[in-house]
């Protein structure tokens, strides 16, 4: 059915004149969106946690603290997505990727799947170029769950060498993250995109006390304590 793309093809007129343009000198820049990736994980009681919103906001602060890109805040693209009245769920396919990226005035969008059935991690991510429409990177990884970190890292490395990035000089710590703190920060971003600020507090503060050094927890709770 194509009714979505329809949907959002439309958008893209409404919406064009309205998108945030990027800071003075940072033009020449690319920008990328990270959408969430659909995902599988068991979580604690055998309940499904969604583990691609957590490896989202991961990407994003891992491209965030790079020279030389510019990448889609999680709120803008949430904004967006409600403003438009679009709602993503289940697969998304390149063409509706390439149109949600028009909206954000991104070069590339990055989209994909993720898996992780007792601790083993599968991940298969695409980068596609908004205006060409071409498949610009297929990165594919597999790992343990607890290192998801170290996963991140790489793919936003395996991404930079594409567009000729130089490779940071500081990174974070490649540290193993256990499996439960990772099901924590996945409910805690699900509940901040669903605007319940409260229990997402509850979920990123649960998060650091599984693990004390989980950096996205903790920039998610400097940013939402400051918001309150």
């Amino acid at each position: 059915m194509r009714q979505p793309a329809i949907v959002l093809a439309a958008a893209v007129l409404a919406v064009s004149a309205s998108v945030r343009p990027p800071p003075v000198g940072a033009q020449n820049l690319p920008t990328v969106a990270v959408l969430d990736f659909t995902s599988f994980m068991m979580g604690d009681g055998g309940a499904a946690v969604n583990l691609g919103k957590a490896i989202t906001a991961m990407l994003v602060t891992e491209f965030s603290s790079r020279e030389g890109i510019q990448v889609i805040e999680r709120a803008q693209l949430n904004d967006m997505l409600r403003e438009q009245d679009l709602v993503l769920s289940g697969r998304v396919d390149e063409s509706s990727a390439i149109e949600i990226g028009k909206l954000l005035g991104a070069q590339y969008v990055l989209l994909g799947q993720a898996s992780s059935i007792v601790d083993n991690l599968r991940m298969d991510i695409r980068a596609v170029d908004v205006e060409t429409s071409e498949i610009v990177a297929v990165l594919k990884k597999s790992d343990r769950t607890s290192e998801l970190l170290s996963v991140v890292v790489q793919l936003a490395d395996e991404f930079g060498e594409k567009l000729n990035l130089v490779t940071p000089s500081q990174r974070p710590a490649m540290e193993s993250i256990p499996v439960p703190a990772t099901i924590a920060f996945s409910r805690a971003v699900d509940f901040e995109d669903r605007g319940e600020m409260e229990q997402a507090i509850t979920f990123y503060e649960r998060t650091l006390e599984l693990h004390p050094t989980h950096r996205d927890a903790r920039l998610a709770l400097e940013r939402l304590r400051g918001g309150i």
